[in-house]
């Protein structure tokens, strides 16, 4: 299919997807790759504004955001995606969070932790007035007992990796916690410590492998120390936050904080229309809409993320980094940004930002090239039969792509995929599944699938270990099951490399391997836009979330 073909075939892709708009789904829901963040860069939109207060913050007042999906756990060690982790942060509060200069900050403890000179010994000294939300205090003994949840043997979820090379965390007093490391982490402040602090009064009886489902993580029976309490869950409809009179640090302005749920885009973008939420992410085929709406401002940033498509190495032939390479190749991914984005993103070449200092654009851009596609497919034992069918192993080769219904833009580009590579004699299936489902099926111990669509959003101080090392297969986020001695050996030294510049060489080398075995086919970096209402001042967007700062935010009267 030539590229004019393309531009009709996605149009009525899209025209499709307006259609279906009452079953359909929309905006990333992205899988969560550990903590995140992101610098702004503009995008060339009109009309947009920053959402700079306009004077003091004033207390009171109530908003209603918008969100697609209830989030699945309450639980930091066990919140693993976008949903989950925005409502996390407005619950919680953790040892140390990002700025909005994209730089550590702290947030529980008083001041960066003191690092020894071998670093080795972490010693955080922690504000002596913070108390959950049912007015108990914060104490070192609730780190403690929240880093032990991760380091327990029977510790269910996917975040491991941050302590590893955590040896002890011991309370060296009521308020200070000292952390002794088997060798350097450059990554802990940014990795381990960013994860918010559970109350040890109410799951310390609990054993590690029952917190995940525990009804603390899963109900407003959940108790933090952030900004805002949890009062109550409609699940599926809305979520009612309430304004932690206690909280140790600015705010919160606003008395309360209704997330409404929306079932897609479509229904999110009524809702802004009708006056029923006062703030939302938005499509980028949206934001004209949006923009006509009196009383709204549209905001538009990079998103710190991309989306990919993650191919079962466990399963042949994609084990095969010439098959990966080659459906690189197949696929339009220009195409597919200038169809279904309307251009409101960049192809990825690379696991990671071009933001970021761990960036690097020295890798082997992958063009797309259908022929050279089907030359390699050939070369790694395909043949096409007389139908124009790719076959493998002597049957016509047929795959299923899953992905989640709440993302509108993946379950469009999903079926946009599909008709590329039956340009090349492939037939692929395609599924989409509720965001609950999908991580359930794709995860371990399942991770039942032949290919998967899906978007991580990025680390400010990336680690490439939790994504791709091969010791992360069995109980991490390495569901792909990548293997690559090279990559094994590049990646697991760099957190003991304190130089931030060697550093970013050691990732480079690491993601460059990646995307040389070509692990996922990279989509694209998308652009992201929220839409509020003019009466909410100190609006900070940033890719970290959805709802960055938004204990800061306040209304004017």
């Amino acid at each position: 299919m030539r590229k004019k073909e393309y531009v009709l075939f996605l149009a009525m892709v899209l025209t499709l997807g307006l259609l279906a708009a009452c079953n359909g789904a929309d905006e990333d829901a992205d899988t969560d790759a550990g903590e995140d963040a992101a610098v702004d860069e503009e995008n060339g939109d009109e009309g947009e504004e920053d959402g700079e207060a306009a004077g003091e913050p004033q207390e009171g007042g109530e908003i209603i955001v918008g969100m697609q999906g209830d989030p699945n756990d309450l639980h930091s060690a066990y919140a693993a995606d976008t949903q989950s982790t925005d409502v996390t942060r407005m619950i919680h509060a953790a040892v140390t969070t990002h700025n909005a200069d994209m730089e550590m900050a702290p947030e529980l403890a008083v001041d960066m932790p003191e690092v020894s000179d071998d670093g080795l010994t972490y010693t955080i000294e922690l504000h002596d007035d913070v108390y959950f939300h049912d007015g108990e205090q914060l104490t070192a003994d609730d780190v403690v007992f929240t880093y032990e949840v991760f380091m327990d043997e029977d510790y269910t979820g996917p975040r491991t990796t941050p302590f590893e090379r955590v040896e002890s965390v011991e309370a060296t007093g009521e308020h200070e916690v000292t952390i002794e490391l088997s060798e350097p982490d450059a990554s802990l402040e940014s990795s381990a410590l960013t994860y918010e602090i559970m109350p040890e009064h109410i799951l310390g009886d609990v054993p590690a492998d029952e917190q995940e489902e525990h009804e603390f993580s899963t109900s407003e029976a959940v108790v933090g120390a952030g900004p805002f309490s949890l009062e109550e869950w409609d699940y599926g409809t809305s979520l009612t936050l309430e304004a932690h009179e206690d909280y140790h640090l600015d705010g919160p302005y606003l008395d309360a904080v209704t997330l409404r749920i929306a079932e897609d885009a479509n229904a999110l973008l009524a809702m802004l229309q009708a006056g029923e939420v006062d703030h939302a992410n938005i499509r980028p085929q949206d934001v004209e809409t949006a923009n006509a709406i009196d009383d709204v401002n549209v905001v538009a940033e990079d998103g710190y993320n991309y989306n990919y498509i993650g191919w079962n190495h466990d399963r042949p032939p994609f084990d095969d980094p010439d098959v990966r390479r080659a459906m690189t190749m197949a696929i339009d991914r220009e195409a597919i940004i200038d169809g279904v984005l309307q251009g409101h993103a960049e192809i990825a070449h690379f696991p990671h930002h071009p933001m970021s200092w761990a960036y690097s654009d020295d890798v082997d851009e992958i063009p797309f090239d259908p022929d050279g596609a089907i030359e390699l497919l050939e070369e790694a034992g395909f043949e096409q039969n007389d139908e124009g069918q790719m076959e493998y192993e002597g049957e016509p080769f047929s795959f299923e792509l899953l992905t989640n219904q709440e993302s509108h833009a993946r379950v469009d580009w999903v079926v946009v995929v599909q008709e590329m590579l039956a340009e090349i004699g492939i037939d692929v299936q395609t599924d989409t599944m509720e965001f609950g489902a999908y991580l359930d099926r794709i995860q371990t111990p399942n991770y039942d699938f032949d290919a998967i669509a899906g978007a991580w959003s990025l680390a400010i101080y990336p680690d490439p270990e939790p994504l791709f090392h091969s010791d992360q297969y069995e109980q991490g986020q390495n569901n792909i099951k990548y293997e690559s001695d090279a990559f094994d050996e590049l990646a697991q030294d760099n957190r003991s490399i304190v130089d931030e510049d060697e550093r970013a060489e050691a990732i480079q080398e690491a993601y460059g391997q990646v995307a040389e075995d070509q692990a996922y086919t990279f989509m694209y970096y998308p652009d992201v836009h929220q839409a509020h209402r003019e009466e909410i001042q100190n609006f900070q967007m940033s890719p970290l979330s959805e709802f960055f700062k938004i204990e800061e935010w306040w209304l004017e009267e």
